[in-house]
C-alpha cells in the first residue's frame, strides 16, 4: 500500500514538472495575467531614470536634481562690498544642492499616456573656504546663505517623448546664514538694509525629446508675496536644450545651453514688531538675463561637467547684484 502511494506521488510530481514546462500551462496563464494587470496601471512614486532624465534640464537652475558645484565666483567682491570678507584669502567656493521630487500619484494609460501628481523640493547652500592660516569668526569655512524652492506639480507625459508640467503653487525663499548675521564685522544690523525674501509663483513648462536632443522651455508668474520680500520674480521665461551623444554603455557626452529672462520687483523694506508689519520704502522693477552653458559626461545617473553661470544672485545678501561663476559640477539624478 505504501509502495503504491509513493508510486502515485512520483507520477503526479513528474506530470506536474512536465506540464509546467509546456506552453499555455496554468503557470503561464497566471504569469501572463499578472503582467497584463500590471500593465493596466504602472505605479512608481520616484523618478524613472530610463525616461524621466530627459525631462529635467541639466542646466536648469530650478530643476530638482541634487548636485555639488565647486569653483570660482568671478565677481564675489562686488556681490559683498565689504573688505572684512577678505575674498583675496579665499581658496574656493562650493555649492551643495539637495533636491528631489516624489510623485505619490502616478499612473499609465494605454501604454503611451502617463499622469503624475507630486512634490518637488530643492535647497542651495552657498559656502566658501579660506586658505590655510585664514578664517572668520565661525571658522575656516564661510556659509553665505540658503535658497529653497518647493512646489506641487501635475505632469502629463506622452510616449516618453513629451512632458507638460503645471505647478499651481511654488514657494521660494532665501536666507542669510548665521556665519554672516552673527559676525559684526560682516553684518551691521544698525546700518545694513533689512533683507527678507519669500514669495509664491505659478509655473508651466514643456519638454520634448528628439533623438539625442532634449528641448525645453517655460514660464513663471508671481502670485503672492509682493509687499514683504526684497525681491519678487514677477515673471520669467526660459528655454534650453541638452545634447547627449552615446559613447560606451551608460556613458554619454553631454552639452547644454540655458537662457532666461526675468522681470523682478526690487523692494526696499522696513520691518516692525518682529515681522508683523512691513513697510515698503521704495520699489522698482528690472529686466535681468540669465545664461548657463556646460559640457561634460553622463555616467548612468551622474553628470560630471564644467559649467558657467551668469544671472541674478540667489544669495539673499547680494540680491541686487548679478553673479558670474564657473566651476566643476557633479549632478545626481535621484
Amino acid at each position: 500500500m505504501i509502495k503504491t502511494i509513493y508510486t502515485f506521488v512520483l507520477i503526479l510530481l513528474l506530470n506536474t514538472i512536465i506540464y509546467s514546462q509546456q506552453s499555455n500551462t496554468l503557470k503561464d496563464k497566471m504569469d501572463n495575467y499578472t503582467q497584463k494587470i500590471k500593465m493596466e496601471w504602472e505605479f512608481n512614486p520616484l523618478k524613472n531614470y530610463e525616461t524621466d532624465r530627459y525631462f529635467s534640464g541639466w542646466l536648469d537652475p530650478d530643476a530638482y536634481n541634487s548636485s555639488f558645484w565647486i569653483g570660482d565666483v568671478l565677481n564675489i567682491d562686488k556681490m559683498y562690498n565689504n573688505d572684512n570678507f577678505n575674498f583675496d584669502k579665499m581658496d574656493f567656493y562650493y555649492q551643495p544642492t539637495l533636491a528631489t521630487e516624489v510623485t505619490p500619484i502616478a499612473f499609465r494609460y494605454n501604454e503611451v499616456h502617463r499622469f503624475k501628481i507630486g512634490v518637488g523640493y530643492l535647497t542651495h547652500f552657498f559656502l566658501s573656504k579660506y586658505k590655510k592660516g585664514y578664517d572668520q569668526y565661525y571658522g575656516q569655512s564661510l556659509m553665505y546663505g540658503t535658497y529653497m524652492q518647493v512646489e506641487v506639480f501635475f505632469d502629463y507625459i506622452f510616449n516618453n517623448t513629451f512632458k507638460l508640467r503645471f505647478s499651481p503653487l511654488r514657494h521660494i525663499c532665501a536666507h542669510i546664514s548665521g556665519d554672516i548675521l552673527g559676525d559684526e564685522k560682516l553684518y551691521d544690523k544698525e546700518k545694513e538694509d533689512f533683507k527678507d525674501s519669500g514669495f509664491e509663483q505659478m509655473h508651466v513648462s514643456a519638454y520634448y525629446k528628439y533623438g539625442w536632443f532634449t528641448f525645453y522651455g517655460g514660464m513663471n508668474f508671481a502670485i503672492i508675496g509682493f509687499d514683504k520680500s526684497n525681491i519678487v520674480n514677477l515673471f520669467s521665461a526660459f528655454a534650453g536644450t541638452d545634447f547627449r551623444v552615446p559613447i560606451w554603455g551608460e556613458i554619454s557626452f553631454i552639452a547644454g545651453v540655458y537662457l532666461g529672462l526675468n522681470h523682478d520687483l526690487i523692494n526696499n523694506v522696513s520691518r516692525y514688531t518682529n515681522g508683523q508689519r512691513y513697510y515698503i520704502n521704495d520699489q522698482h522693477t528690472e529686466w535681468i538675463p540669465e545664461i548657463s552653458v556646460g559640457v561634460g559626461f553622463e555616467i548612468y545617473r551622474v553628470i560630471i561637467g564644467l559649467k558657467y553661470d551668469y544671472g541674478r544672485s540667489k544669495q539673499l545678501y547680494s540680491y541686487k547684484t548679478m553673479e558670474s561663476k564657473i566651476g566643476l559640477d557633479i549632478s545626481l539624478y535621484l
